[in-house]
């Protein structure tokens, strides 16, 4: 008899890991990056740690960067439509 590892039963630690990758998942999906990274940090709290972990960690980090750029860059740009706006109206 094998034992076969989608059948053995999991470890509360396990069970953790997988809910927590799960949750990042599920905010991954819908996009929103920093409560992913946070739940894919909390699997790492487990003391499990996977390579495709670090890889969903990595990825969630470069996004978060991304996305603070379009920020910026939208905050400049609304800067300025105010500015201009004043000054047209004067």
């Amino acid at each position: 008899m094998e034992n076969d590892v989608n059948t053995r039963p999991r470890s509360p630690e396990e069970e953790r890991f997988n809910e927590y990758v799960k949750t990042g998942d599920d905010f991954k999906k819908i996009e929103i990056y920093r409560l992913a990274k946070h739940w894919y940090s909390k699997a790492l709290e487990t003391g499990i740690e996977t390579e495709a972990l670090k890889q969903k960690i990595i990825l969630m980090e470069q996004k978060i960067k991304s996305e603070e750029r379009v920020f910026a860059i939208l905050g400049i740009i609304a800067f300025l439509i105010v500015v201009l706006g004043c000054t047209l109206i004067r």
